[in-house]
C-alpha cells in the first residue's frame, strides 16, 4: 500500500486541503478532498498540518481507504 498525506496549505491567504504527491497518483481525489472539508475545519489548522492520509493500492490507481485524524 502507498500512503499520501492530506495536508492543509495556505494559498492566497486561504486555507485549502490537498493531497501531497497527488500528481503521481492517477485517480480522482476530489471526493476525498470534499469529504475533508466536511470533516475538518481548515481555518483552525496551520499551514502544512496533516489532517489525514489516503491509502492506495500499489498495483492500481484506486483509493483503498482514507484515514482522518481524530
Amino acid at each position: 500500500m502507498r500512503e499520501y498525506p492530506i495536508v492543509v496549505r495556505e494559498i492566497g491567504g486561504k486555507h485549502r486541503l490537498g493531497v501531497e504527491e497527488a500528481a503521481e497518483f492517477d485517480a480522482d481525489l476530489r471526493e476525498v478532498v470534499a469529504e475533508g472539508y466536511s470533516r475538518i475545519d481548515v481555518e483552525d489548522c496551520e499551514d502544512g498540518e496533516q489532517v489525514g492520509t489516503v491509502v492506495a493500492s500499489e498495483t492500481a490507481p484506486e483509493v483503498e481507504t482514507v484515514r482522518w485524524r481524530d
